[in-house]
């Protein structure tokens, strides 16, 4: 008797796993890399680099750098960096993700933030779980030894290189030209080196502009990656499993699409997390180091607004609003400010904040 043959349907599976494969090849940390695309990073100890940063097309419609009165980072227009928050060390493998408020819809992780200040948590307790401010940019190393002059995908925090960017854009308005093709400036980005555990990270002292060589063909937009399809942003059923290590909680299509002015409310149920803290590739580069004492700011901060809210000494509110300590706009003015990393007042500033986003 003749034993039958099996089938094995190879076709579906092999390619399959080949596209699986390649999707993990792609794939870093939370960020999907377009094909050919890498990130950028500089070797230990070196003490600047050159780059030029390369406009790409928004099409992101909750994008957060939108501000539609002066036409910046509205669906169609150029714009020069992806603006994102990520939360760390979430679940027991202690991984980075993406907050969903960068889309603008409701995150598991910080209404367990909100909820636990309000129950009168200390900010120290919380500092760790809640957002950190970051962006990703698409930049081009010029004169460089260890890249090729192609684009990168550049991801580091606000507070190691945006932060003192905008102070220096702030003190010569005419350098804000840097990004544009045929303008557009050389940026020296110059480091200093400091440590986190075993690991070392780059923060940025100075950035000074240069003119650049040649300016760009416009054919290079074309190249250059769409920053507002390369984060990796779970849902929020996923997002609160991973965080709280549940099994058991309503289905997905209930949630997912909620708005960030919407949403359930968060339980009492308390995050699994390791006792130890695992510093992995991502903990190299920190985003506010807690041994870092706050900085003396040889500049003020920048408004970026400044035609709708003109900076005044000493602005008039109401009683009621005055409840910032540091004298900024309560509720309108929260994550906008070094200030509110430390602020006793953060949670209830964040839900005013959202309040008047609503109305």
């Amino acid at each position: 008797m003749s034993k039958q043959r099996r089938k094995s349907n190879f076709r579906n599976k092999t390619v399959g796993d080949a596209r699986q494969q390649k999707e993990k090849a792609s794939s870093y940390g939370y960020l999907n890399l377009p094909k050919g695309v890498r990130v950028f990073s500089v070797k230990e100890k070196t003490r600047s680099v050159l780059l030029d940063i390369i406009p790409y097309e928004v099409t992101d419609e909750k994008h957060l750098d939108r501000h539609d009165p002066e036409e910046r980072a509205v669906p169609g227009t150029l714009w020069y960096k992806k603006p994102f928050k990520v939360h760390r060390d979430v679940g027991a493998d202690n991984k980075t993700v993406v907050c969903r408020g960068t889309i603008k819809k409701k995150c598991p992780i910080c209404e367990y933030v909100i909820e636990r200040m309000k129950a009168g948590a200390d900010w120290d307790e919380m500092k760790d779980t809640a957002a950190k401010d970051r962006n990703l940019y698409a930049v081009i190393p010029i004169d460089s030894d260890d890249h090729e002059e192609e684009i990168y995908i550049w991801d580091i925090s606000q507070y190691l290189f945006q932060n003192e960017l905008n102070d220096q854009l702030e003190e010569d308005e005419d350098n804000g030209v840097f990004p544009d093709l045929e303008e557009g400036k050389t940026l020296e980005v110059k480091l200093k080196w400091k440590k986190f555990g075993k690991n070392m990270y780059p923060e940025t002292r100075d950035i000074s502009f240069e003119d650049r060589i040649e300016a760009y063909d416009e054919d290079i937009l074309d190249e250059v990656p769409n920053l507002d399809e390369v984060l990796q942003i779970m849902s929020y059923q996923e997002m609160r499993d991973l965080f709280f290590e549940m099994d058991d909680i309503e289905d997905e299509d209930e949630v997912d699409d909620i708005p960030i002015e919407d949403g359930p409310k968060e339980t009492e149920t308390k995050p699994k997390r390791r006792k130890k803290k695992v510093v992995d590739e991502e903990a190299t580069e920190e985003d506010e180091p807690e041994e870092k004492p706050k900085p003396v700011r040889r500049r003020k901060k920048v408004v970026e607004e400044k035609e709708e809210e003109p900076k005044k000494e000493k602005p008039t509110r109401k009683k009621e609003d005055d409840r910032c300590p540091e004298g900024f706009i309560f509720g309108k003015e929260c994550e906008e400010h070094d200030e509110c990393d430390e602020c006793d007042e953060w949670a209830d500033c964040l839900e005013e904040k959202e309040r008047l986003e609503k109305e």
